[in-house]
C-alpha cells in the first residue's frame, strides 16, 4: 500500500467512527418525527441520482442492474424502518421516533456488506465487465431505494398512528 492509501483509509475510518459514535449516542433516545418533512431527503437523493444518470446513463442491461439495486435498496429501507419505534405523545399529540439497538446493528452490518460487495464486484469486474460507472450507478440506486423506502414507511406508519389517535 502506498502512503495516500493509508491516508484515505484513515480518513474514511475516522468519518465512519464519528458517524457511528453519533448514532450510538442516539440509541434509545426519542426525538420528534415530522411526517411533513420526510420527503425532503429522498427528493434530494432522487434529484442527484437523476442528474448522474442523465450525464452518465447505464447502457443496455445496465439499467436492469440499476433497477435491481433500486429494488434491493427498497427492501433494505423498508426493513430498517420497521426497526424504528414511533409513538404519539398523548399530551401534545406530537409524533416521536426512537431507534433501537437492532437498527444500529443493522446499519453496521449494512455498511460491512456494502464494503464486501464493492470489493467482490471490483474483483469480479474482469469477468462480469461491469465497469466503475455501472458499479457506482448500482450503489446510487441502492442508496436512493433505501432512503426513499425508509422515509416512505416512516411516513405511512406515522400517518396511520395519527389517524388512529
Amino acid at each position: 500500500m502506498e502512503q495516500h492509501d493509508w491516508t484515505y483509509f484513515a480518513l474514511l475510518g475516522g468519518c465512519f467512527a464519528l458517524a457511528l459514535l453519533i448514532r450510538i449516542r442516539r440509541i434509545g433516545k426519542s426525538w420528534r418525527l415530522r411526517p411533513g418533512t420526510l420527503w425532503i431527503i429522498p427528493a434530494i437523493f432522487i434529484l442527484l441520482a437523476a442528474v448522474i444518470f442523465r450525464k452518465y446513463p447505464p447502457s443496455g442491461i445496465g439499467w436492469l442492474w440499476v433497477a435491481m439495486g433500486l429494488a434491493a435498496g427498497g427492501v433494505i429501507g423498508w426493513w430498517r424502518a420497521l426497526l424504528v419505534d414511533i409513538s404519539v405523545d398523548r399530551m401534545t399529540g406530537r409524533l416521536h421516533q426512537r431507534v433501537s439497538a437492532g437498527a444500529m446493528l443493522f446499519l453496521v452490518v449494512l455498511m460491512l456488506v456494502r464494503w464486501l460487495l464493492r470489493w467482490a464486484v471490483t474483483l469480479g469486474d474482469a469477468r462480469w465487465h461491469f465497469g466503475a460507472m455501472l458499479i457506482s450507478d448500482i450503489f446510487i440506486a441502492i442508496a436512493v431505494g433505501a432512503i426513499s423506502a425508509y422515509r416512505l414507511v416512516l411516513y405511512l406508519r406515522a400517518r396511520r398512528l395519527l389517524n388512529a389517535g
